[in-house]
């Protein structure tokens, strides 16, 4: 025989309900409250992998154009007269993170804002919007290109040695029609027979070549002429090699400055003066260890460049003695001078020299002008 259970009144259930309710809900807030807390740092991790439009400047090695760099010796120069040296010309290099195929990510600008030896900028303001990773690498080699050939040059005026005038390849696109064929400092001679007088007058000439055609080149390499036909894609109707053509100079004797991948033009200064100091008697830093940084212009003129907080930094980290800085930066300059460092500012070549020379001579900058002394003026 079952016995019948009396069955619980209508606000005894509703208590019931209530009490399970509040003991759901007491048990899932520890859950709750740990996917919500999972949520976060999932959400917080991947926004700070997220890549962001900034560019990091940190700063890079200072390497010594007298010696070797990746196990090769950097400047080579063969038929002319050498003279054997000591001491270090270094140029200073700038690492930049964000560029165009590379990103950085808040973590990183984050930590760069906490970092006083880095600087962190909008992409923007260094490489144009659009601008891809091969076309970087391009720019960054046509000028360190044309920065050599031009410090070559300011060199030989300073000893008066003649030189020539041409036409050159600055530089060959990667993946570009005459990539493979042409390359950074061919000559140009001619194009399908017929010469012009600067960069200009053969750019009109190649686009003269009927489209589809390859256009015909000859060009002078290590001396020697080669007759080429070289390959060209038609674009907007005219033949695009994929090249860059830049007023160069053809000197007396074989001067190479090889440092990898390295491009801009801010070692131009440098490369003048190991240059000079490798075709004159004597070392010219009396063997002290100088850095420096600057462009050079063909009268001579030492430019403005970036990053000069940085490779002042990376030049006391490889333990430079001296810095030469290009005056138009001396206002960037002031009061960021690293501890040790003996900064002198050049405005052109020969102040350059000088300030080499007074450095050899006596070991030290004292009547040499100091950005201290530019900005005061």
């Amino acid at each position: 025989m079952i016995d019948d259970q009396p069955q619980p009144s209508r606000a005894r259930r509703a208590r019931a309900a209530v009490a399970r309710s509040v003991g759901e809900a007491e048990l899932s807030r520890p859950v709750l409250a740990l996917v919500s807390l999972v949520l976060i740092c999932v959400m917080v991790l991947v926004g700070s992998l997220l890549p962001v439009p900034y560019v990091i400047e940190r700063p890079g090695p200072a390497i010594d154009v007298l010696g070797e760099y990746e196990e090769e010796q950097i400047l080579l120069i063969d038929g002319a007269e050498t003279y054997p040296t000591e001491g270090e010309l270094m140029m200073t290099t700038v690492s930049v993170d964000g560029g165009p195929g590379y990103r950085v990510t808040p973590v990183e600008v984050i930590a760069s804002w906490f970092d006083p030896t880095s600087m962190v900028m909008p992409r923007e303001l260094v490489f144009p919007e659009g601008q891809t990773r091969e076309e970087t690498v391009l720019t960054n080699s046509v000028a360190m290109s044309t920065s050599q050939q031009t410090a070559v040059a300011v060199a030989l005026d300073e000893l008066a040695i003649e030189y020539q005038d041409v036409v050159m390849v600055a530089g060959v696109e990667q993946g570009a029609p005459a990539d493979g064929t042409l390359e950074g400092g061919d000559v140009i001679v001619s194009v399908g027979g017929e010469t012009a007088a600067d960069v200009a007058g053969y750019q009109e000439l190649v686009r003269a070549t009927p489209a589809g055609e390859d256009v015909p080149l000859t060009i002078r390499r290590e001396g020697r002429e080669m007759d080429l036909e070289v390959p060209a894609e038609t674009v907007d109707g005219a033949p695009r090699m994929g090249v860059v053509l830049s007023e160069g100079f053809e000197f007396p004797m074989d001067i190479e400055i090889g440092v990898g991948e390295i491009g801009g033009p801010s070692a131009g200064m440098v490369f003048s003066l190991s240059v000079y100091d490798e075709l004159t008697p004597g070392a010219l830093t009396g063997g002290h260890r100088i850095a420096g940084t600057g462009t050079i212009a063909a009268d001579g003129t030492v430019g403005a460049i970036g990053g000069i907080r940085q490779k002042m930094v990376g030049a006391e980290e490889s333990e430079a003695e001296f810095f030469l800085a290009p005056a138009a930066n001396c206002e960037e300059v002031v009061g960021n001078e690293p501890e040790g460092l003996e900064v002198v500012a050049v405005s052109d070549f020969e102040e350059a020299v000088a300030a080499s020379e007074t450095i050899a001579a006596t070991g030290g900058i004292e009547g040499l002008p100091t950005c201290e002394d530019e900005s005061t003026e």
